[in-house]
């Protein structure tokens, strides 16, 4: 992931379906779009008490910038399965 160079607002993530990620921001439900690279990292965060999630100030997509297959991604994924490493530790080292 980069630094995000334009407008953003952060959502709390509220529920994660198959093609859906719900998210609140300032006490509205947005219910935005995910890619299946989106879900396979926001399924391994969701675990976490509580997640937000960089959002596109129309509130329609996420700004997570993955591409929609990531091998990379796919590989970290795996490995933090089998690790005792938190989330947050992960995302902080940049997958």
């Amino acid at each position: 992931m980069r630094p995000l160079d334009r407008p953003f607002t952060m959502g709390q993530l509220l529920t994660l379906q198959q093609k859906i990620v719900s998210v609140l921001i300032y006490g509205k439900r947005y219910d935005i779009p995910v890619s299946v690279s989106e879900h396979q990292l926001l399924t391994a965060i969701a675990q976490d008490e509580i997640v937000l999630l960089p959002v596109n100030f129309e509130r329609t997509r996420l700004l997570l910038d993955i591409p929609e297959t990531s091998l990379h991604l796919e590989r970290e994924l795996n490995d933090f399965a089998d690790s005792d490493e938190s989330v947050t530790d992960l995302l902080k080292e940049g997958v």
